[in-house]
């Protein structure tokens, strides 16, 4: 298929899922089932590493769900007796969880050059207001792999002391210890730009698909709209 019809099959699949209903998202699920038994265990062990990375945001919805969700909040996954939020929170957690699966297999199944190649195809628009959309093709794919990389880095951490710590220490160690990071973070990002000055990015300009593709992303949107009852 064409890696720009790829790339917009996806975007309707995470528009779909933005509000997603109980069988869209039974039938996202289902559609990543195939790809992910085909694709092996190294593309669920990297989906995993991840959610690994996610698991605060996570947890900040569920937190965000249980004080601000009204007392008769509706959910389709958890019975009413649970505490009101609880169900919404883990609508909206399953729904970026599908949605980092996609990503996932999208990045995996795309070679960086066809990614550049289908970001250039798709921004065609933009050389009408006089745009470089060489600059935003190259840009994006490398945000894409400078957050790839710095995911894999593992930051040295702070030792901590054999004193238990509580109250207003405790909140100054853990400020300091987030700055740390942060720091760390951004040493090792104005190092990797430094060490990237000068890389060369090369890909084909792509021709455009064929008109029957388009119908994989008509298509898709037919089958959510059908699943949402």
């Amino acid at each position: 298929m064409h890696p720009g019809i790829r790339i917009v099959t996806f975007l309707v699949f995470t528009a779909c899922l933005s509000r997603a209903t109980a069988g869209q998202l039974l039938l996202a699920s289902a559609l990543l089932v195939f790809p992910y038994i085909r694709s092996g265990t190294s593309l669920l062990s990297r989906a995993l590493g991840m959610f690994r990375r996610l698991r605060w945001f996570f947890l900040s919805i569920v937190v965000l769900y249980l004080w601000m969700a009204p007392p008769d909040s509706p959910s389709f996954l958890l019975p009413d007796f649970l505490p009101a939020g609880i169900g919404p929170a883990l609508e909206r957690i399953l729904s970026l969880v599908l949605i980092v699966l996609a990503v996932n297999y999208l990045l995996a199944s795309l070679p960086q050059t066809q990614l550049i190649a289908a970001i250039y195809w798709l921004a065609a628009p933009l050389k009408y207001p006089g745009l470089l959309r060489e600059r935003l093709a190259l840009r994006l794919v490398m945000t894409i792999e400078a957050v790839g990389k710095l995911a894999q880095v593992s930051r040295p951490r702070p030792t901590s002391g054999t004193q238990p710590e509580s109250g207003w220490r405790f909140y100054q160690r853990s400020y300091r210890r987030l700055i740390h990071t942060l720091q760390f973070y951004y040493r090792h990002a104005q190092e990797q730009a430094a060490s990237a000055a000068g890389q060369e990015y090369r890909f084909d300009c792509l021709d455009s698909p064929p008109l029957w593709q388009w119908g994989s992303p008509l298509l898709l949107y037919g089958l959510f709209l059908l699943a949402r009852g």
